[in-house]
């Protein structure tokens, strides 16, 4: 249980980063129709204050420096065997290493935003990700290469998904995604195959499951924000009289 408490908690909280991406893809969204502030209701205003309140943190950040003191405190004591040149305790640094890179540039994004810009705060993120899967699947850290070239998929498509990002906001929808499989992903097949071996077929059909779980969890996610969340306006522009220069002044009177 020791050496699986590190993955179950990593696990959560990448499945934290995913949900909190849902929830801000979701809570804003364009309506043409005019605005009815009768609709505010308790639940809203519940909202409002609780974002209101997160927003003079930075959590995101935080939540990474915390995630790589847990991997980190779960490297070091736990009992890794060597399988190559470089020991796997090192690779798993190095990982976490990056996150905690990514978190430090989210920590000065929220105190310095004029200096270090939310490109940048997406660009360590993806370079993140990048590592994770870049790792995995040549590190030699996990236990089942299978296992490990899903992971390396996952976090890989993250990692564009993010990058695209600066051109395409819409895609952070498939980063909040992926993440939610990432998180659900180590918590369970990374730290069970140590125990319970299984093979490929069934870790293909495990893997469809865990896909599955990560859609419904995000429509669920996005309707409900979207059934609450404020809506931003967008006033239909004024009609605009055209002046006619084919007429003289009298003719158009």
């Amino acid at each position: 249980m020791d050496s699986s408490l590190p993955c179950i908690l990593t696990g959560f909280i990448f499945y934290a980063f995913g949900l909190k991406w849902c929830y801000e893809y979701a809570k804003y969204w364009i309506s043409l129709r005019a605005r009815d502030d009768s609709n505010s209701t308790k639940g809203l205003r519940f909202m409002e204050k609780c974002e209101r309140l997160i927003n003079r943190h930075p959590i995101e950040g935080s939540l990474k420096l915390i995630a790589t003191a847990i991997g980190l405190a779960g490297t070091i004591t736990g009992g890794l065997q060597q399988v190559g040149t470089v020991s796997p305790k090192v690779v798993l640094a190095t990982i976490y290493l990056f996150f905690a890179f990514s978190g430090l540039v989210d920590v000065l994004n929220f105190y310095f935003p004029h200096n270090v810009s939310e490109g940048l705060v997406k660009l360590a993120l993806a370079q993140s990700f990048f590592i994770e899967g870049f790792l995995f699947l040549w590190g030699s850290v996990g236990s089942n290469a299978i296992v490990d070239k899903i992971l390396a998929l996952i976090v890989w498509t993250t990692a564009i998904s993010i990058i695209l990002e600066l051109v395409w906001p819409e895609l952070k929808l498939l980063r909040a995604c992926t993440t939610l499989i990432h998180g659900s992903w180590v918590a369970h097949m990374v730290r069970v195959y140590n125990t319970v071996p299984m093979l490929g077929e069934g870790i293909a059909l495990v893997f469809t499951w865990h896909v599955a779980a990560a859609s419904a969890v995000t429509l669920s996610v996005v309707s409900a924000t979207r059934s609450c969340a404020p809506k931003l306006i967008m006033e239909e522009p004024p009609e605009i009289p055209i002046y006619d220069y084919c007429q003289e002044p009298n003719q158009r009177m």
